[in-house]
This record gives C-alpha cells, sequence and structure tokens, in this order.
C-alpha cells in the first residue's frame, strides 16, 4: 500500500508570488496598512496550504482511497474509466503534479499535488492491470 501527502511548496510560492503582484499595485498610505495586508494574506494562504496537505491518499492492490478529517472517498480499481497525470511548469521544478481519475459515472476525482506523480501513475496502472487479469 501506499501512502501519499500532497505536497504544498508549489502551493506556497505561487501565493507568494501573487501577493507580491498585489501588493506592487497596491496603495498604501501607511506602512501597519500595508504590514496588516500582508499578514492577512500570507496568513490565508497557510490556511489553504495546510487544508491541502491533510489529504492522504492510500493506494492499494484494491482500490484508491481520499482521505480527510471531513471525507473519505474509496474508488474502486473497476470504477476508473480512464487516467492521466498533469504536470504544470511550476510542478515540474517541484517534481509534483496531479492524477486525474475520470469514473465510469462521469465524475472526476482529483489526486492533488502529489510528488512523483508519474511513478504513482505506474502504480496505478500495474493494480488496473492486476485486476483486469
Amino acid at each position: 500500500m501506499l501512502v501519499i501527502k500532497s505536497t504544498i511548496k508549489k502551493t506556497i510560492l505561487k501565493g507568494a508570488i501573487l501577493i507580491l503582484i498585489f501588493s506592487i499595485f497596491l496603495e498604501v498610505s501607511k506602512v501597519i496598512d500595508f504590514l496588516i495586508f500582508l499578514g492577512l494574506s500570507f496568513s490565508l494562504l497557510l490556511a489553504y496550504a495546510l487544508y491541502k496537505k491533510i489529504y492522504t491518499y492510500e493506494i492499494d492492490d484494491n482500490n484508491i482511497k481520499i482521505k480527510s478529517p471531513f471525507e473519505k472517498k474509496i474508488i474502486p480499481y473497476n470504477s476508473i474509466e480512464d487516467y492521466f497525470t498533469s504536470v504544470g511548469f511550476l510542478a515540474k521544478k517541484f517534481n509534483c503534479g496531479s492524477i486525474y481519475l475520470i469514473l465510469k459515472n462521469n465524475k472526476v476525482e482529483i489526486l492533488k499535488d502529489i510528488p512523483n506523480p508519474e511513478k504513482i501513475e505506474e502504480e496505478i496502472t500495474k493494480f488496473i492491470t492486476n485486476k483486469n487479469n
């Protein structure tokens, strides 16, 4: 069984870049207002990053489990119609990506920002192939 957690380095960097861009165009008359803006912005960014980090993905020979404190989804391999990996420019730099699972009920589940997505996709392929044989 593989247990995978999302990586948040890319999220933090993208958020920091976005805050920096907004800071350039922000007209601030007092330094304290700017510091409040930065404090709130980075607090929200940190909260979002931690929200992403609480998700755990478990991949075993029967199914894929997506767990968080709020919900648990179990995706049997026979309910997966197709799947693919998406790795953007920044994700390549951080060696992470997302795996999209297209289910037979026309829903999509995403394993977001997981490390080494190509290796994980190979494992999923191996499990699906073993299930079909």
